[in-house]
């Protein structure tokens, strides 16, 4: 038995080729064929659009080895379909189906793709191996769908209309970027008092890792503390303690004093009287104290004491003796403290002038102020200073002060209208015939000018050329002018003109003048559309050719009567009378006895149809002529023709003429092909005709006065043309037609250049220079505000100048000057004789000292200088420690030693003991009184490296996101300078990863970046419209845009056009019988 093979041919019909059925017919032991697939199918044919097509496709039987057999030899019972149901697709179906597409697949390397299947995507490899970006694919799924639902649709109906998208694409797998984090917070405080407890630090999150970078690490850190071991089970006896009481005085010190001089003049009686050089230096070392003391009340602070109470307590909140609670917890009852004292200022001084120094009940009321000076400054907790300063409304009186000056805006004129480059309307093919059109803005300038009646004097004629002079723009209330407004320039207009009329009769050049014998036939043509620039832009509208034998007058033709037969029957041979009118040479009804010279026009034969002849319509008119002149290789001719409209019918009757008799031909323009015309040249400039003078009424005069302006003439030059030879002379025209070579002309006004006065010069610093002698500037300015045209007076060069101002003296500075610490006092023993330690002069104390105010050269100066321009105010008290016998007492900490090695030694530095703290158990434990401190050694070599990619270009501006503090961008397009950061580690000299302050880094670094923003396509305006494709029929117009710019940076795309959106809504131009449709295109 044969190895069959059943093939699948295309209806010859349908699409003209055969093409293999892919699957293979081949029996097996058992006789068994494989299943067929069916190949492609011809094209769906139908009547309508849409479902109901049909579509074949042959099938026949071929052996395995490739020839054809008999369909006998392949099995019937698998013989595949030769024709099926299929859809018609039209034209119109474009708008009701479309491509849909699918998303990109994630990047997939191309080495992992096998089978034409996609693997998930894997772990880009890590950051520390990545050397570059590699190559891989991207696929998508595309189908065909409905676009009003989005139901699927055979991908046959978009193929028919545009191919189908690609669904793979190549793409780069970019190096994997790790996590980049800040540093750690520090500590917080920790979580219990006693006990072990918890404290934690945190750390942002700068750049999330992308590509499979390295995750973030742990963003919050915890560990335990604890500040000292809770007692007992949970305390059974706790202590309470109160509240701090108010700060009480000592003794008065005049109390003290006196009692001191009692003990003094006791110790004197019994030591015996001093000799004078004892005295004299007593008396000298009191007037040193005196100096060192507070140099002014401000600091005459009096310190006092306060207490508390402190009492054990129970655990079920019963007070027990103090004893039973821990002694080494006992805090301080008595503490010394400073004795508030309020605010002291003393009386308001007199009230300033008003800023208000003129009169205008319409403006805003001046404002005065008065002061008041701090006597005493509070301290301890007293009474704040109260306002310093206070003002109130003012106006002054109208007999005591001049009326104010009001101002005004004023502005200059409007600048010429500009037409940005960017944004032009020009035909790239029009080159520079044009200039620029469209839409433009114009600009003028704003000032603030003094507009009192009295006070503002405009120009009073032009040979001050100059305006009010501008002020400061602060001056000037409420809204200013707007500075630019949208103008528009008129794009040109070109002359278009109608088509020639048909020539004329020959006449005279001049009929009032007949000697001359010489005649012209003409024919004109008419303006359908005005131009921009004037007629002189159009072509000419008169040509004219020599004729013999002119005549003024003729008879013209209106209409033929009726046939009337010429033997008084009903049918047969008759003549039409013609009716007609005198005419002059210009086409114009005159009276007949003009045309009495004229050759009348003569009757026409005619015939009229008997009931069995044959009839014909009438000749309908002559055509255009197909030339316009004749020569010896043209001639013209024009024809008309009628149609048989009944045949004849029996015997007797005339019969229908051939077809030839049916149209008639004859000669026309038989006059040569010698055109003249008039051309005539531009007109010249304007020039002045001093014969003439008008007023400048429709002209501009300049500010503050009339001027009168002249009336030119133009010149232009005029020549004879003939039509393909060129200039000849001038007689060869008729000279009726001669355009004018000098027309009248009005001069524009001359205007001259108006400029503003100086203004006033600008003001110099009043007050001292801050931080050196810095040179300072004043400067004036005028305005321009109206520019000269027309040879005018130009404008002067200087609009700014500025010079130098007077140096100013350096502003003086302050400086606080602290003097020393007085002694600590503590709280006297009689008042805390009952508290242990209280025989003994130590414990916690306070000391004050006072501080002047000093000029930056050291002389003194008043406080209140010190306090309005010098830093903040140093203390004036500070807590202190007289050590007690139990204290421990320990040196000053000393030097860091040196280092022992680079990068891997430490430094230490020490303090010791001092007398009996040696002996001390307490003083000897190094957790409460360390007596040494270690550093790791400064070291150079630790180095500091990169890891992983940089980040994304992140905005300053990015949105904090959840608890991480991931800063990312906003949902709307952004751009402009960001930063983008890269994770850094620390490595020591051996390589090994240290603790990334030893490198003095944060951890990362970063650098400036831009994200560029989007530019869209930029297109050019339409052009103007082709001329038709066709003289008459259907034709096409096109117009066309080119590309000016490409989008980039993912700006909007150029919109596509296609056959079915380059359709414009216009209507359709019809013109002398032909149709134009407007479609658009992209060059």
């Amino acid at each position: 038995m044969y190895d069959l093979i059943c093939h699948v041919v295309l209806d010859m019909t349908a699409s003209k080729q055969y093409l293999d059925l892919k699957q293979v017919l081949r029996p097996s032991s058992h006789d068994s064929l494989s299943p067929l697939s069916p190949g492609p199918w011809g094209r769906c044919m139908g009547n309508e659009c849409g479902p109901g097509g049909r579509q074949s496709r042959a099938v026949w039987c071929t052996h395995v080895d490739g020839w054809t057999t008999l369909p006998t030899n392949c099995p019937p019972a698998v013989r595949p379909d030769n024709q099926q149901s299929c859809f018609r697709v039209c034209d119109w179906h474009r708008e009701l189906y479309d491509w849909r597409l699918g998303q990109w697949s994630p990047c997939v390397p191309v080495a992992l793709r096998s089978g034409g299947e996609v693997p998930p995507p894997a772990a880009p490899p890590p950051s520390s191996v990545c050397t570059g970006r590699e190559e891989g694919i991207q696929t998508r799924e595309v189908a065909c769908v409905r676009t009003s639902d989005g139901a699927p649709a055979d991908d046959a109906i978009c193929e028919y209309f545009e191919p189908r998208p690609r669904l793979e694409q190549a793409c780069l797998i970019p190096c994997p970027r790790d996590c980049v984090v800040s540093q750690f917070s520090p500590w917080t405080g920790c979580s219990k008092a006693c006990g072990i407890g918890l404290q934690n630090r945190v750390r942002n999150v700068l750049a999330p890792p992308a590509f499979g970078g390295t995750p973030c690490p742990n963003l919050t850190d915890f560990q335990t503390c604890q500040p000292r071991a809770c007692e007992g089970q949970e305390g059974l006896y706790s202590l309470k303690v109160g509240p701090w009481s108010p700060c009480a005085l000592l003794h008065s010190r005049s109390t003290r004093q006196a009692k001191r001089r009692r003990n003094k003049e006791r110790n004197r009686g019994k030591g015996g009287p001093r000799d004078p050089d004892t005295q004299e230096l007593i008396k000298k070392k009191r007037n040193r104290n005196r100096q060192n003391r507070q140099e002014s009340q401000l600091w005459d602070l009096q310190v006092g004491y306060q207490s508390r109470e402190v009492t054990c307590n129970h655990r079920n909140g019963s007070p027990v003796a103090l004893s039973l609670c821990r002694q080494e917890d006992l805090p301080v009852t008595f503490q010394s403290c400073i004795m508030p004292r309020d605010c002291v200022v003393n009386e308001w001084s007199a009230w300033g002038p008003c800023s208000k120094d003129c009169y205008d009940p319409n403006t805003p009321e001046g404002v005065r102020s008065r002061i008041r000076q701090v006597q005493l400054l509070p301290v301890g907790g007293g009474t704040v200073c109260p306002s310093l300063e206070e003002s109130e409304p003012c106006s002054p009186k109208a007999d005591e002060v001049p009326p104010c000056p009001t101002y005004g805006w004023k502005t200059t004129e409007w600048s010429e209208c500009r037409v940005d480059v960017l944004l032009s309307q020009q035909d790239r093919r029009r080159s520079n015939q044009t200039g620029l059109c469209g839409g433009g803005v114009q600009s003028r300038e704003v000032y603030c000018v003094q507009t009192n009646a009295d006070l503002l004097t405009y120009l009073s004629n032009l040979k001050d050329k100059e305006a009010t002079r501008p002020v400061d723009m602060d001056l000037c209330t409420g809204p200013a002018p707007n500075t630019t407004q949208l103008c528009h320039i008129a794009c040109p207009v070109e002359c278009e003109v109608s088509s020639w009329t048909a020539w004329g009769p020959c006449t005279f050049e001049n009929c009032d003048d007949q000697a001359a014998k010489k005649g012209f036939k003409m024919r004109k043509r008419k303006i359908i559309n005005e131009p921009s620039g004037g007629r002189g832009n159009c072509p000419h509208l008169v040509e004219a050719i020599p004729c013999d034998e002119p005549t003024c007058y003729e008879w013209q033709l209106v209409k033929l009567e009726e046939c009337v037969p010429d033997t008084g029957t009903e049918c047969g041979p008759g003549t039409q009378i013609p009716k007609v009118q005198c005419i002059n040479s210009s086409g114009d009804m005159v009276d007949q006895q003009l045309c009495r010279d004229a050759i009348f026009p003569m009757p026409v034969a005619c015939e009229v149809p008997c009931p069995k002849d044959c009839v014909l319509s009438p000749w309908s008119q002559w055509s255009l002529c197909s030339q316009t002149c004749s020569g010896k290789t043209t001639e013209g001719k024009q024809m008309r023709a009628r149609s048989i409209l009944a045949y004849s019918s029996g015997e007797g009757g005339i019969p229908c003429p051939n077809n030839s008799a049916l149209q008639e031909v004859r000669s026309c323009n038989n006059h040569p092909c010698t055109v003249y015309h008039w051309q005539t040249g531009p007109w010249g400039q304007c020039t002045e005709d001093t014969s003439i003078t008008i007023s400048a009424g429709n002209g501009t005069a300049g500010l503050g006065g009339d001027a009168t302006c002249s009336v030119g003439v133009q010149v232009r030059k005029v020549i004879c043309v003939r039509v393909n030879v060129g200039q000849v002379p001038p007689k060869k025209c008729p000279e009726s037609l001669r355009p004018d070579t000098v027309r009248p002309c009005p001069l524009p006004c001359k205007r001259d250049c108006i400029v503003t006065s100086f203004s006033e010069w600008t003001q110099c610093p009043s007050t001292c220079q801050e931080g050196g002698n810095v040179k300072s500037k004043q400067s004036w300015n005028r305005i321009i505000i109206q520019l000269p045209t027309n040879g005018g007076q130009e404008c002067p060069d200087v609009l700014y100048e500025e010079r130098d101002c007077e140096p100013q003296p350096v502003c003086q500075g302050y400086r606080w000057k602290t003097h020393k610490w007085r002694r600590c006092q503590l709280v006297p023993w009689y008042i805390r004789q009952d508290s242990p330690g209280a025989q003994e002069t130590c414990g916690q104390g306070l000391q004050t000292r006072a501080i002047s105010c000093r000029r930056q050269d050291g002389g003194p100066a008043d406080i209140r200088e010190c306090l309005k321009s010098a830093n903040s105010m140093p203390a004036i008290t500070q807590p202190c420690q007289l050590p007690c016998q139990d204290d421990c007492q320990l040196t000053n900490w000393s030097k860091f030693s040196q280092c022992t090695a680079d990068c891997v030694g430490v430094r230490t530095r020490k303090r010791a003991l001092v007398g009996k703290s040696k002996k001390k158990d307490k003083c000897r434990n190094p957790q409460m009184y360390p007596l040494s401190e270690i550093q790791y050694c400064p070291c150079n070599k630790y180095n500091a490296q990169p890891v992983g990619e940089w980040s994304d270009c992140i905005l300053p501006e990015g949105r904090v996101e959840g608890t991480l503090g991931m800063r990312v961008q906003g949902d709307v397009k952004e751009c402009g300078q960001g930063y983008r950061y890269q994770a850094m580690a620390c490595y020591d000299q051996n390589g090994r990863l240290v603790e990334t302050s030893r490198c003095n880094s944060h951890g990362y670094i970063e650098e400036a970046c831009i994200i560029p923003c989007p530019s869209d396509c930029k297109l050019s305006e339409w052009s103007n419209w082709s001329r038709c494709s066709k003289s008459c029929g259907s034709g096409v117009k096109v117009r066309s845009k080119w590309l000016r710019e490409k989008p980039y940076n993912g700006g909007r795309p150029c919109p596509k056009l296609d056959h079915v959106s380059q359709v414009q809504g216009n209507p359709v131009l019809e013109e002398f019988g032909s149709k134009c449709s407007y479609f658009t295109t992209l060059d």
